[in-house]
């Protein structure tokens, strides 16, 4: 059971924006919608109780995130 989806938005706009954030099924889909971008994104947790929080930058040859070093990132 999923308890947080991931959204992803440019850099540039800071705070979280529901609306106009890409809304992505897991984290890979994110990474992928962040290299669409053609900007530095980031990629935010939203869980399903509580705020959004920054989970990592992304898009543009650029990933940084704990989860490349728990899960390995795909070749």
């Amino acid at each position: 059971m999923l308890t947080s989806n991931f959204a992803v938005q440019p850099i540039a706009w800071t705070n979280f924006d529901q609306w106009g954030c890409e809304w992505a099924t897991d984290i890979n889909h994110a990474y992928r919608l962040a290299d669409a971008f053609g900007e530095p994104c980031i990629v935010w947790c939203v869980p399903h109780v509580g705020a959004a929080y920054k989970w990592c930058r992304a898009g543009v040859d650029q990933v940084e995130t704990i989860s490349d070093l728990l899960f390995g990132v795909d070749a």
